[in-house]
């Protein structure tokens, strides 16, 4: 085996562990502490990464407001709004009770810009102000509103099943890095036609094709074992987990390949080499990142 794929198995696995570890002991405690900590590492991690790959072209991202905002953000989606979706038949009913707390969200991002406009002014003046101000604030927006939105999604109840959300943070991580996974190994496999050979080379359609299949394995596995364990799992009919894995499968390679645009034009592989065999954190979450809004979106209305 060799060395790469090795270390993408070992860490792969740990990391999945460690995660699922955190939501067991949320399970067993009745508390959120194991997933607001794991949205307070990979948050901070992430705004480290983020900063060194905007700077590759002296490009002066403030790390300080960018930090501050994300960990305010993931902090935000624990305020105690009301996470029960009303019994209604009018889907519009959830979305919008789901949107209470929207308006702390946008402060929260006020701030942020008010922070780094005028430290921006003060220490730069008019010098890259459009690259400074917008790399900082891509950022806040890249990591702040995807993990803030992972937070909330993961803390959605139902009245008659109080851990749904948890099961539906599980379910789009399954479904997500399995369509990862299948890109994966089914671009490595089979793949011959370059999917976006300027921004990565090593894309390929047959891998883009195999994401679809790992997305719906995933998707459908995991179903299928909280069928078999839990008294009221998040979906209740066959086809909520095919348009599940359907529209999040090739958003997660739209994140894989969003991430790639950003290191490519930084010059570099991977955002770090904390992890072995995957890179950093960023190189981990890529795939999440663009398309957890979108799963909070479809976690109120399937």
């Amino acid at each position: 085996m060799r060395p790469e794929l090795r270390n993408r198995l070992i860490f792969g696995f740990t990391i999945a562990g460690l995660a699922i570890g955190a939501v067991a002991h949320d399970l067993a405690r009745g508390s959120h502490l194991g997933l607001l900590a794991v949205g307070l590492i990979a948050g901070v991690a992430g705004c480290g990464e983020f900063t060194k790959l905007a700077r590759a072209h002296a490009t002066h991202a403030r790390m300080a407001p960018l930090v501050v905002v994300v960990v305010a953000l993931v902090l935000a989606a624990h305020v105690p709004w009301s996470a029960t979706l009303a019994a209604s038949d009018n889907p519009l009913v959830p979305i919008a009770q789901s949107l209470v707390g929207m308006p702390l969200v946008g402060l929260i991002l006020g701030f942020g810009l008010l922070w780094t406009v005028l430290a921006q002014m003060f220490r730069y003046a008019t010098e890259s102000f459009f690259a400074n101000v917008g790399s900082t604030m891509l950022g806040m927006i890249y990591l702040g509103i995807s993990m803030h939105l992972l937070q909330r999604l993961a803390l959605i109840e139902s009245p008659d099943n109080a851990y749904r959300g948890i099961q539906l943070a599980l379910l789009f991580l399954a479904t997500v890095k399995m369509g990862d996974i299948g890109a994966y190994f089914g671009g490595r496999t089979f793949g011959k036609h370059k999917m976006s050979p300027r921004i990565s080379p090593g894309k390929t359609w047959e891998g883009f094709a195999f994401s679809f299949v790992g997305a719906i394995g995933g998707a459908y596995l995991f179903t299928w074992a909280l069928w078999a364990t839990c008294a009221h799992p998040p979906f209740d009919g066959w086809w909520q987990p095919l348009v599940w894995a359907l529209v999040l499968g090739p958003l997660g390679v739209a994140g894989d390949l969003a991430e790639s645009a950003m290191k490519r034009d930084a010059a570099v592989k991977d955002s770090s080499n904390v992890v072995p065999g995957f890179g950093g954190f960023l190189d981990i979450l890529d795939a999440v990142l663009l398309a957890a809004p979108v799963a909070f979106l479809m976690a109120l209305v399937l």
